[in-house]
């Protein structure tokens, strides 16, 4: 009779010691990755003190060149010349040891060396944040810095105080505000929609590609309903879409439009907002907001609606083909500029 233990017989136990042994590896990575990070910067700081004591304008590359090829040959490529650079440039971003001891308890080296490269201060601290917050994968940041969020997401468009301050309480007390959550324009370029289609084909097509939808959307999107029927005064009306996102706490529901905006889509959608708030709307929920998505905007309609500052009801383009990104960034950036220059106005 053979004295070998089946460990069916005891699941409990092997899953107890597989749970044991995957959280110390999680925690040995994660332990790590600091102590890496925290190496590189002060790596990157005794570089940079160095460079400061010589004013010789040569000085820094022979340094960097000597440095690396000495530590390469000791260490290995961890420490070639391309990788002192990023060193430098951590302690030149983050100057202040404290930062990077909570950056580096959130983020791994490798999101570091993407982030420290964004040179403006607001627009790396919103990719941290939404980094921390979404908890993107390196790859995911790329994409989404490859994509111009920031530029596509409504906070872009608000005084700068106002991006401070939303990326603040994320930071401190992970809440994210509706202006971080919602963009202008969407990429739908996935669904594949080229020419002519009808706003059911655009609806189907979202549907059959939701997991592409989500993500585009943003991590916290909760797909619930299509076609919503609610009925008012014996009479139906139907909501295209209907998510919940979980960082707002709020009901979403999503108008998909053809064409250009139109004024009394407004109303429309306040009806809908309406009724969910009084039917739907649990305890402890915030207001539900709506989208709505049209293939392009009428800035003035919107304006004199005051939608651009609505809490309630966002407005949105959406691209079933992207144009080259050099006019897409000249695009966003045109429209950075006269929301600024509204803001500036209305001061």
């Amino acid at each position: 009779m053979s004295d070998k233990l089946d460990t069916s017989d005891n699941p409990e136990l092997l899953d107890s010691i597989i749970g044991l042994i995957d959280q110390t590896r999680h925690f040995v990575a994660k332990t790590v990755n600091q102590e890496l990070t925290l190496l590189y910067w002060k790596i990157g700081k005794n570089i940079n003190d160095e460079i400061l004591k010589n004013d010789r304008a040569d000085y820094g590359k022979k340094l960097i060149l000597n440095l690396s090829t000495e530590l390469s040959n000791r260490y290995g490529s961890g420490f070639n010349k391309r990788n002192l650079h990023s060193f430098i440039k951590l302690n030149t971003i983050f100057q202040d040891l404290t930062i990077v001891h909570t950056v580096c308890a959130q983020l791994t080296w490798s999101h570091l060396r993407t982030l420290i490269y964004i040179e403006n201060n607001i627009k790396r601290e919103f990719y941290i944040q939404m980094s921390i917050h979404e908890r993107w994968s390196v790859r995911t940041l790329q994409d989404r810095i490859d994509s111009m969020l920031f530029e596509r997401t409504a906070i872009s468009k608000k005084p700068e105080e106002t991006i401070i301050n939303d990326l603040a309480l994320l930071k401190n007390e992970k809440q994210i505000s509706p202006d971080l959550a919602f963009r202008d324009p969407y990429f739908l370029d996935f669904l594949g929609l080229h020419d002519s289609y009808s706003e059911k084909d655009l609806e189907s097509s979202i549907l059959a590609q939701l997991q592409n939808f989500i993500t585009e959307m943003g991590s916290e999107f909760a797909f619930l309903a299509r076609q919503k029927r609610i009925t008012i005064d014996d009479e139906d009306f139907y909501i295209d879409l209907l998510f919940y996102h979980r960082g707002l706490r709020r009901l979403v529901a999503i108008d998909l439009k053809l064409g250009k905006f139109k004024a009394g889509y407004k109303g429309q959608m306040e009806l809908y907002l309406r009724w969910l708030e009084k039917n739907e709307q649990k305890e402890g929920e915030n207001k539900p907001i709506g989208l709505i998505l049209c293939s392009e905007k009428s800035p003035e309609q919107i304006n004199y609606l005051m939608l651009d500052n609505d809490e309630q009801i966002k407005v949105s383009a959406y691209l079933t083909q992207l144009p080259e990104k050099k006019l897409l960034l000249e695009k966003l950036e045109r429209a950075i500029a006269i929301a600024e220059n509204n803001i500036h106005k209305n001061e």
